[in-house]
This record gives C-alpha cells, sequence and structure tokens, in this order.
C-alpha cells in the first residue's frame, strides 16, 4: 500500500518523517487515527496503520525536540474533517435557511471534510444561471461556484446540456410549496382552493401585493401560474398590474411581506415560499394575518401551478476548490440527519 501524503517535522538538522496511509471503505476515502511510538536512542518513530507498520529512523535529540508537538501535529493532520477546504455554493433564496442548518449540522458531524468552510452566496435561480453561463463561456473561463442549489430541475439540466464537460449530472435535494401570506390584506385562508382573491371582488390597492419576478425566480413563475389558472389574470402586461410590487428574489419578496407594519403598509400580502414561514419542524408558524397554501390538487382543470422540484449540481474547475469536499458534502445530504433537516424546512422528499 503507498502513502498518500508525507508529513515532514523539521527539529534542526534532523528531520522526523511520518506517513500517512490512506484507505479505501464503501467507496469513499478515510484515514484511520495513527500511533506515533517513540524509543530511546537511535529511535525508530512507528505509524500503525491497520496492521502496516511505517517507519523512519531518527536520533534521540531530533525526538525530544518534536515530541511535545508531534502528537497534536499528527492528530490534526490524520483527521480529513480539519482540513482546510473552501466550498462556494450559489443557492436559490427559498433555500438559505435550510442550507445554512445543513452546514452547521456538517460541521459537527465529524465526517470526511466536516472542517470545510462554506462560501454561500444566495440570490435568484435565473441570475445564478446567467452568471455560471458566462463564466464558463469566456475564453479560459471557469465557474465561480463549485455546488449551485436552484430553485427548479430545469436549470440545472440546461447547464448540464450546455457545459457537459464541468456540470455534473443534477440530483433532486428537495420539492418546495408555495404560500400565498396576506399579513393585513385580504383574508386567504376562507378563499377555497384559489387562494388569491379576484381583484374583480377585492379592491386591491396599487402596489398590494408582492411577488417575486417571474422570469429569474422559480417561486415567482409558480406565482404567475397561480394567477393565470386559478384567477384568469395576466402577469405581468396585465390589468392588473399596478396591484403588484415585483422583487427580485423570493428572499426579498418575503422581507417585503414581513416588513409590513399595517393596512396601509404596501405590499402587507404576498406569494412566498412555506420555508420561509416555516416553524422548523414541518409545519407553517404561527403567523399575523392569514395564508393559504398552494397544492398540486387540480383547480379550473390544472394544478394552481407546476410543482416546484429542486435541483442542485456540482460544477468542477474552479481553481483552488476540492471535488472532493463537494462531493463530501452532497453524500452528507443524502444522509437521515440532512434529510430530517430539510423536512422540518418544510420541504417535502
Amino acid at each position: 500500500m503507498q502513502p498518500d501524503f508525507l508529513c515532514a517535522l523539521y527539529a534542526g538538522k534532523y528531520t522526523a518523517q511520518i506517513r500517512f496511509i490512506k484507505k479505501r471503505r464503501a467507496g469513499r476515502n478515510s484515514f484511520d487515527s495513527p500511533e506515533l511510538r517513540f524509543y530511546s536512542k537511535r529511535t525508530t518513530a512507528h505509524l500503525i496503520q491497520r496492521g502496516e507498520t511505517v517507519s523512519q529512523t531518527v536520533s534521540k535529540q531530533a525526538i525530544r525536540k518534536i515530541a511535545l508537538s508531534v502528537s497534536a501535529s499528527v492528530l490534526m493532520l490524520a483527521a480529513p474533517a480539519t482540513w482546510a477546504q473552501t466550498v462556494t455554493v450559489a443557492v436559490a433564496a427559498n433555500f438559505q435557511g435550510a442550507l445554512n442548518q445543513l452546514i452547521d449540522a456538517y460541521a459537527l458531524a465529524g465526517l470526511p471534510y466536516s472542517g470545510t468552510s462554506f462560501t454561500v452566496t444566495s440570490g435568484a435561480t435565473g441570475d445564478f444561471q446567467t452568471a455560471i453561463g458566462t463564466a464558463l463561456s469566456s475564453p479560459g473561463g471557469t465557474t465561480p461556484y463549485d455546488l449551485f442549489f436552484a430553485a427548479d430541475d430545469t436549470t440545472p439540466a440546461a447547464l448540464r446540456t450546455s457545459y457537459s464537460s464541468v456540470v455534473q449530472v443534477p440530483f433532486r435535494y428537495a420539492e418546495g410549496k408555495l404560500i400565498l401570506w396576506s399579513k393585513y390584506g385580504a383574508n386567504v385562508s376562507s378563499s377555497g382552493s384559489g387562494g388569491f382573491p379576484s381583484p374583480a371582488s377585492y379592491a386591491y390597492a396599487n402596489g398590494q401585493v408582492a411577488i417575486a419576478n417571474p422570469t429569474t425566480a422559480p417561486y415567482g413563475t409558480a406565482a404567475q401560474q397561480v394567477l393565470t389558472r386559478v384567477n384568469g389574470i395576466t402577469y405581468p402586461s396585465g390589468s392588473y398590474d399596478a396591484k403588484f410590487t415585483q422583487y427580485s428574489t423570493i428572499g426579498t419578496t418575503y422581507n417585503a411581506v414581513n416588513a409590513s407594519t399595517g393596512a396601509t403598509a404596501y405590499p402587507n400580502m404576498g406569494f412566498v415560499a412555506k420555508s420561509q414561514v416555516c416553524n422548523g419542524a414541518g409545519a407553517v408558524r404561527s403567523l399575523t394575518g392569514s395564508y393559504f397554501e398552494y397544492t398540486p390538487a387540480t383547480v379550473n382543470g390544472n394544478p394552481p401551478h407546476d410543482r416546484l422540484l429542486q435541483d442542485a449540481v456540482a460544477i468542477r474547475g474552479r481553481s483552488g476548490s476540492s471535488n472532493a469536499a463537494v462531493d463530501a458534502f452532497i453524500a452528507y445530504l443524502a444522509s437521515t440527519d440532512a434529510r430530517n433537516i430539510i423536512l422540518n424546512n418544510c420541504y417535502v422528499l
């Protein structure tokens, strides 16, 4: 068995070399904790690794100089969970809170690469698609993100089709739900399966209803579909456009509704993600006002909106990135602990 890497500890003119042996188990890399033993005079430092011994002869003087620091150094170097890797992540705004919880739990899991640090950017799925595509299309360009959590399944698939040499096969991580939350507006809980009261029977103020950009935010697309299929409202470019205030992401859409302080503080209702009003135990928390949750049930002959199937995708090639660190986190997402976190944030698996 060949050593995976060599650690050199220097003490004056002497060098003690400690070789770590990597083994493969259940399809992934892992390391056993090493044991370092010191002997007198012309000493041999033995690293015991699953019955195999790698030795390096060093002098007693060198051993004395490094003995105090070697145990800590060995333990740090032997544990992949402590390696200083950084993963850059683009995440659709609806999933940002859940992702932060997943990253925190992963750091405490004691798994290979649990010591990885994450740089997370939240935004709209369509905006990320443009940024990634622009970067990969430029001469010699590389991805700014190692991992992309989209709010739909079509965007990762499109990136895979266009840049298959670096964009990996997408995978499903969750299914989202759309909520109409009326904080200080119309009572939407008793509106039947339609949810959104028709402007023909309810006098909306201009800018009263918040909606995410349907072009770049899949939750905005879902809201647009509800308006068209259930209420017969064209948005945008329809007769009721003035009643809506459009935001760039579902995150800013939720923030606008949440910030409303009263019946004339607009927007005071809007289409948001269920995960944004979740109580952390898989249900909608106690909200000011009323809300309506859209389901795949047929309304007027159609589902109120297409299912919010959310896929993620790994992208290779960023300078300084670690494919192993990215893949280790992806593997963690399939664990029971990770799935429970996602479910508790009001997603469907």
